[in-house]
């Protein structure tokens, strides 16, 4: 039986795996651009809005024609004409003329300012009287107030929110590039285990990972190819691994990873030409007997068979992994999305390794209690059950009741 003979520390494995580039770069629309990670920076050519536009419904002005009015004292201007939507207006205002306009609408020549229509009372056809002073520029969008010519108004290794596409759009850019989607390589090993469209004999059990490792990589950007089932056979295995290796940036191996004459993991990973063991083992719980090995650019991931583990290994360490190749500027860190609560009751944790404990969070007169879920890394169930873990240091051996965690939200 082969004992765990390279165990690291999370932090030497983000050490060890921070050469990881992005594999590449192709231009798609910005249609299909959500999500995606820019391959380089996004520069204005033209100020926006590009023209004076009025924020409000009401009269485009000159502020001065307004100093000293009052709802006891208004003053009446002429009505010369309306702005239309879209439009140029073809006219200009003198002293004492203004002209109708809609949010959005284009100040005419002469105008600097816009009186809200709640301030005005029409007292003939083509005569309106305003009640409040405005100062000039007022309820007025300028033409670089949007964005300025020469503007960086997207960083290159940002991930495109519904917004980003939306300054896109409104600068005419149509086609961008991105970092290419990097693509994961899951397989599923055991003996025990069957197609999910089986009946399980004794002893057997459905194939459980595929489908929660395929979705956290969904969940990440990350297209997951599906390789199926293998059994303990290790030609059948290595063949399966090479095929993945040859489609796909990251390979996600289940099962297979823990200490026992019949896991040939660490064996099929170390036949690999040029491939280098990374570590055999993590000191994280739950999840320790991981097998992490590296070729070039490419990672090759031994993943425990117990459902728990394996989606524990993905968040910490795989989940960082993919933000790399996507091409983040800023991978995500495990303390990402977490919130504060107490904890209501004590958490048992050995030292010289870091734990990961389930919990279930309730919201008690406006703070959060964390209640952690018993139950072995097999239990697929408790994942479905918590919002998220807590993290224990490796040098912490506990935490107690009433004490203050930080709660990492699924």
């Amino acid at each position: 039986m082969r004992s765990f003979f390279k165990v690291k520390r999370a932090e030497d494995i983000f050490e060890s795996l921070g050469d990881i580039k992005p594999s590449g770069t192709e231009s798609v629309p910005i249609v299909d651009a959500l999500g995606r990670v820019l391959a380089r920076e996004i520069k204005s050519n033209e100020d926006l809005p590009g023209f004076q536009r009025s924020t409000v419904d009401g009269y485009a002005v000159s502020a001065k024609d307004t100093f000293g009015s009052s709802e006891n004292l208004p003053t009446p201007f002429n009505i010369i004409g309306e702005v239309r939507m879209g439009e140029i207006p073809n006219f200009g205002l003198k002293r004492g003329e203004c002209a109708l306009i809609s949010t959005g609408g284009m100040l005419p020549k002469g105008a600097d300012a816009v009186v809200m229509i709640e301030y005005s009372q029409m007292v003939g056809d083509r005569v309106v009287e305003i009640s409040r002073p405005v100062s000039t520029l007022e309820n007025v969008i300028l033409p670089d107030d949007d964005v300025k010519r020469g503007q960086i108004v997207l960083q290159k290794g940002i991930p495109l929110r519904p917004q980003d596409l939306g300054v896109l759009a409104a600068l005419g850019i149509y086609q961008i590039d991105v970092f290419t989607k990097p693509r994961a390589a899951i397989i599923s090993t055991g003996e025990e285990v069957v197609d999910i469209s089986q009946r399980p004999k004794p002893g057997q059990i459905r194939d459980i990972n595929s489908y929660t490792l395929g979705g956290l990589c969904i969940k990440a950007g990350v297209e997951p190819i599906y390789l199926g089932i293998t059994g303990d056979r290790f030609d059948d295995l290595k063949l399966l691994i090479e095929k993945g290796m040859s489609q796909a940036d990251v390979l996600l191996l289940s099962g297979g990873s823990s200490v026992g004459t019949r896991d040939f993991t660490l064996d099929a990973f170390s036949s690999l030409e040029a491939v280098e063991i990374v570590a055999h083992g993590v000191s994280i719980s739950p999840g320790k007997p991981t097998i992490i090995a590296k070729k070039e650019n490419k990672t090759l991931w031994g993943l425990p068979g117990h459902p728990v583990s394996a989606m524990i290994i993905f968040d910490v360490f795989i989940r960082w992994l993919f933000d790399r190749l996507c091409g983040c500027s800023s991978p995500a860190e495990y303390t990402d999305h977490t919130i504060e609560a107490e904890l209501d009751r004590n958490i048992e944790s050995a030292s010289g390794r870091e734990d990961y404990i389930r919990v279930k969070l309730r919201n008690l007169e406006g703070s959060w209690l964390a209640t952690p879920i018993p139950g072995k890394s097999g239990l697929i169930s408790t994942m479905v059950e918590a919002d998220g873990v807590v993290r224990i240091d490796m040098n912490t051996e506990g935490l107690y009741a009433g004490e203050k965690v930080k709660v990492r939200l699924f």
